[in-house]
């Protein structure tokens, strides 16, 4: 039978059954389900972004993970892979060397890093193959999220705008690290991000834009801890919890900025992330953590060398086809790195020689040009730097100039110490303190602080002015109490220049302080410059009751002015409530070492200082007895050694033995045994005891208000004394005077 070609023969064989996909699937069972590209994580993007990450979860997880491996290759083959051969002018043959921690920015050619360069610019010959340099990145598993979750913190663009200027108003102008109109260019770069583009990662964006969040937590946690007490009420909407205080708060941001600093890493570090770090050590000296806020220096000025801004970066060649708006920018950029980097060696140098610590910079590596003290442009991209003239007003900068002037003899000291450590040399210490009077004396009019230049202060960009020459006197007169202090030991002379110096840092702090308001209590200065000047003065009289009785008078009411403050800020400063109870209860052994009456005077309210820099009060106190003799004093008679303990902080603010010892001695002894060798006495640094031993923390500062509730008569002169090793001595010493100045910084 033939079939017509309309027919079709019907196939005898079975039906088959239909072929089953080959292909593994690899995506994720939501993204499979909804015919979406998964990008394989886990979990994945898009689960993610549905907040569907508990049915995120894939079928075949060894399939998954050998998908990636292959895409992974893939890539690497593309960019040259891991063994690939690449030319020796390849741009990026640099960066992938310094994944190993070569410092591309150093200009030494020691290194291996300077003979790999050598190696390229010497081989000219373009087949000249060398196998490429792979870094071993971090694992990026989890960083676009942990990122997101630390982003999603900050408030709302209309709370950060309520907050941001309280810190370019109150804060900034201190230092001045940053600079605002590049602050709120980076800040609107910011808000235009979209959603899309930030759900990408940190490493979709910029370096500064990367870390420009960080910055912008720190910001927002100082300006938290200056709001006033009558502050915008619609920031209480930012306490998520009951009870929260704005230091609370603060405390959360700038840890989210330290988590920021800390997930990104240290390999793509920019001036952003150096500004963020100097903020986070500003934060934590604002709180009292003095430790912490050192180490978080240390490590902002590794990252600033990092970078390079220990270096001159305008001997880099810029690019022939830049334009110019983008050459006048650039200059400006690098102004801005210039300060930030003289704001780190400032800070380094005084916490030194405050804590007692080694400097992170060494001076021998020397130090790039200044910034140049230019008036602040409307537009970066139409003016370069120029230098200010007399007409044109002064900016936060040129205060921050002239505080680097008066303080840059700090280094000189810091070294003197060392090079001098039985402090024969005083000789150079007088010569040092004439220069220092010097630059003092050539400052600008408007920061003089007798007779000052008012021109500028009515005007509104100077609002910071008046605060500022107060600042200029206490930074000056640090410098000369730091020169001296290792020498009131041995020179009369060096007693009375560290005296007068800091009756000085009191008048200055005095005067800031009344320019104040509340809002700025948790200021650490305030507290840390008047204690370290009052204990200073009153070691000096302590341990030489008989010298500089002329300032006698000055000093005692400088001392009541100084607790004052410390009265007023102890509700919103820890730092000052220790420093009060230290304080009345070294006031009280003062007064019974030069006899003075126990109940003073009242002392006038904070009012406008009645004594000057060189005024000199009749004394209301008993003159000393001409036959007594200072304590560093030698004696030609043959009286016999008497045992001498000298005082410390420990002991003035801790109650006596309750038993009389056997070895009491006449009132009248108050000489130390004359074979000590007060020369072999390091640097004291009384700072350095309250910070690190507590001090404040088993005083009730109550219990001194009422005289004659401890007995003090047990120590020092009038009183019981103990036999003291020349050990125990020298560290009696060193507790009594470990309060050095912090620096005004």
């Amino acid at each position: 039978m033939e079939h017509t070609p309309e027919e079709k023969p019907r196939s005898t064989s079975p039906i088959k059954p239909p072929r089953k996909r080959k292909r593994i699937v690899i995506s994720c069972t939501e993204c499979h389900r909804r015919k979406q590209k998964c990008d394989r994580e886990s979990p994945c993007s898009n689960c993610v972004a549905r907040n569907k990450h508990s049915l995120c979860h894939y079928e075949n997880e060894s399939a998954r993970k050998q998908q990636l491996l292959e895409d992974s290759a893939s890539t690497a083959s593309v960019n040259g892979g891991a063994f690939s051969v690449i030319k020796p002018n390849e741009v990026d043959q640099v960066a992938q060397f310094t994944a190993f921690g070569y410092n591309k920015s150093n200009g030494n050619n020691n290194t291996t890093l300077g003979l790999f360069k050598k190696i390229q610019t010497q081989d000219a010959d373009p087949s000249g193959q060398m196998p490429r340099i792979q870094a071993d990145l971090p694992d990026q598993s989890g960083l676009r999220e942990k990122y997101k979750s630390l982003i999603r913190q900050l408030p709302s663009k209309e709370y950060i705008e309520k907050l941001l200027p309280t810190y370019f108003r109150e804060v900034n102008y201190q230092y001045y690290p940053l600079d605002e109109a590049v602050f709120r260019d980076h800040l609107a770069n910011w808000h235009s991000l979209s959603f899309s583009t930030l759900n990408r990662g940190p490493q979709e964006l910029s370096g500064d834009m990367r870390f420009f969040p960080a910055l912008l937590f720190q910001c927002l946690a100082l300006s938290l801890q200056f709001q006033p007490l009558e502050y915008d009420p619609t920031l209480d909407s930012l306490k998520y919890a009951a009870g929260m205080t704005f230091d609370d708060l603060a405390n959360d941001y700038s840890e989210s900025s330290v988590s920021i600093l800390t997930l990104l890493g240290k390999r793509n570090t920019t001036l952003i992330s150096v500004q963020a770090g100097f903020l986070r050590t500003a934060y934590l000296k604002n709180v009292g953590m003095v430790t912490e806020s050192w180490h978080s220096l240390s490590q902002t000025i590794r990252d600033a060398q990092e970078i390079g801004l220990h270096k001159d970066s305008m001997l880099h060649s810029r690019s022939p086809d830049a334009k110019p708006e983008d050459v006048l920018e650039s200059l400006w950029i690098e102004q801005l790195r210039r300060r930030m980097w003289l704001i780190l060696s400032l800070w380094d140098i005084h916490m030194a020689i405050v804590l007692g610590r080694p400097t992170t910079i060494d001076p021998r590596d020397g130090k790039p040009p200044f910034p140049i003290d230019a008036p602040i442009p409307r537009n970066r991209r139409e003016v370069a730097p120029t230098p200010r003239t007399e007409s044109d007003i002064p900016t936060p900068l040129t205060m921050l100039l002239w505080s680097t002037e008066v303080s840059a003899p700090l280094w000189d000291i810091f070294n003197l110490e060392k090079e001098d450590p039985h402090q024969n040399n005083f000789a150079k210490v007088e010569k040092m303190h004439k220069l220092i009077n010097q630059i003092t004396f050539h400052c600008p009019p408007f920061f003089r602080s007798q007779n000052p230049d008012l021109t500028f202060d009515a005007l509104p960009e100077c609002y910071w002015l008046p605060r500022a020459r107060p600042v200029f006197q206490n930074n000056a007169a640090f410098t000369i109490m730091a020169l001296h202090r290792p020498y009131i030991f041995t020179n009369a002379a060096s007693r009375t220049s560290a005296l007068k110096a800091g009756l000085d840092v009191l008048r200055a702090q005095r005067t800031l302080f009344n320019l104040l308001s509340s809002l700025h209590y948790k200021t650490f200065s305030l507290v840390l410059n008047t204690f370290d000047a009052i204990i200073l003065i009153a070691a000096v009289y302590i341990l030489h009751p008989y010298e500089n009785r002329s300032d006698l008078d000055n000093a005692l009411q400088q001392f009541e002015w100084g607790k004052e403050r410390f009265q007023m800020m102890s509700s919103r400063n820890a730092m000052a409530k220790a420093a009060l109870g230290v304080t009345k209860a070294i006031h009280l052994r003062w007064k019974r070492a030069l006899n003075l009456p126990q109940k003073p005077s009242p002392s006038p309210s904070l009012t406008p200082d009645t004594y000057t820099a060189n005024s000199t009060p009749t004394s209301q106190y008993p003159a000393p007895p001409s036959h007594n003799q200072s304590i560093s004093s030698t004696s030609s008679s043959n009286q016999t050694q008497s045992l001498y303990t000298l005082p410390t902080i420990s002991n003035l603010t801790s109650p006596p033995p309750t038993s009389t010892p056997t070895w009491e001695v006449p009132a009248s002894a108050f000489q130390p045994p004359q074979t000590f060798d007060f020369s072999s006495m390091p640097p004291l640094q009384p700072m350095h005891d309250l910070v690190y031993n507590d001090l404040g923390s088993n005083i009730d500062s109550s219990s001194y208000d009422v005289v004659g509730a401890w007995d003090l008569g047990g120590i020092g002169p009038g009183g019981a004394m103990g036999p003291a090793s020349a050990a125990s001595m020298l560290g009696s010493l060193r507790a009594i005077l470990g309060v050095i100045v912090f620096g005004g910084l």
